[in-house]
């Protein structure tokens, strides 16, 4: 019995060995670990060569057509007519005003959109989070009228 149980045990360690190594017997994980490295360096590397700025790696947002119509769906029948608050989103005007071009955090629109320190906007809850990053690269990429 001792002898089937030693057997088993060689056999198993032998067979977890062998598939564990490569076939020349040399650890490979350090070269895959390199190898992965050197290409995240790499296109690190043509990414900051390609571009100045991270907004123009995103597709330019249009605030005709991508932040708009979420301001007449979630704000407008609040901050249209009636003003509630005070604030007026019914314009790109209006709505400049609670931007800072080319700075997102420092823009009350995206800070009521995310709850950074405010209450989150609407009220009714929070945006999805692809919506909202909509609005950050608007922001981000100038906030241009378009």
């Amino acid at each position: 019995m001792k002898i089937k149980t030693l057997s088993l045990i060689l056999f198993a360690t032998m067979l977890i060995a062998a598939c564990s190594s490569s076939p020349n017997g040399a650890d490979t994980s350090v070269p895959i670990v390199e190898q992965q490295t050197a290409t995240v360096v790499n296109s690190n590397q043509e990414n900051a060569a390609g571009s100045s700025d991270d907004s123009s790696m995103a597709t330019e947002v249009s605030f005709s057509q991508d932040i708009f119509p979420v301001i007449q769906q979630f704000a407008l029948p609040a901050h249209g007519q009636q003003q509630k608050g005070g604030v007026s989103l019914a314009s790109y005007e209006d709505i400049m005003q609670h931007v800072v071009p080319g700075d997102p955090a420092a823009s009350e629109l995206y800070k009521r959109l995310t709850g950074d320190g405010v209450p989150v906007m609407p009220p009714s809850g929070k945006l999805p989070d692809g919506t909202i990053q909509l609005f950050y690269d608007w922001i981000a990429q100038g906030a241009k009228n378009n």
